[in-house]
């Protein structure tokens, strides 16, 4: 999914606008609309990690943005459903939390570091967390495949038929009516405060 960043605002400073000489008017609107687009990129990321248990580092590099110059005032913000694969979900190994074996529970985020032997061990006890804050989730069927990497589940009682789990991805944890509503919010606000920024330098010069 994407968010543009445009001069939609620009009627609350059009007459602060008139005292910028024309030639520099795409300057400072260009340049305030990606200041905002940067806030907004910040924002997401705040946002989507107060929410859910995923790191910064996760979240930035399923987003990519596309800035705005005097000839074209939209900056444009992607927003990814996965890393890897963009606009699908997740794997679930992505939310592992607890890994199960021999009745010893292992904290982590990743299947990385497990050895062969505690992945053989495992069975099908992992628990998950989705959200900051919320308990251990444990899914029936699901296992460890691809070498620790992917998260399976079995479809029924039989040992086949099996798939990947997915899970929500960054842009449809955007799309949760707190995190959107909010981030569009600091957007109209921001877009304003940073047209009045640029006018004042380009003035003061």
């Amino acid at each position: 999914m994407s968010i543009t960043v445009d001069i939609r605002g620009i009627k609350a400073v059009q007459d602060r606008l008139n005292t910028v000489q024309d030639g520099l008017r795409g300057k400072v609107l260009s340049a305030a609309i990606n200041k905002t687009a940067s806030k907004a990129q910040a924002e997401i990321n705040r946002q989507i990690r107060t929410e859910y248990a995923v790191t910064a580092d996760e979240v930035r590099s399923a987003m990519a943005v596309l800035t705005a110059n005097r000839n074209t005032l939209t900056a444009r913000i992607d927003i990814f459903g996965a890393k890897s694969k963009r606009g699908r979900s997740a794997n679930m190994i992505r939310f592992l939390a607890v890994i199960q074996a021999a009745g010893v529970a292992f904290k982590t985020r990743r299947a990385v570091g497990v050895k062969r032997a505690d992945l053989k061990a495992i069975g099908r006890q992992l628990g998950f967390r989705i959200k900051r804050g919320s308990g251990i989730k444990q899914i029936p069927g699901a296992f460890l495949g691809n070498k620790g990497r992917t998260v399976f589940q079995r479809i029924g009682k039989s040992r086949l038929p099996i798939e990947p789990k997915q899970v929500i991805g960054f842009s449809q944890m955007f799309n949760s009516q707190k995190i959107s509503r909010s981030v569009m919010t600091k957007i109209d606000i921001d877009l304003i405060e940073e047209i009045e920024r640029a006018i004042r330098m380009a003035t003061a010069k």
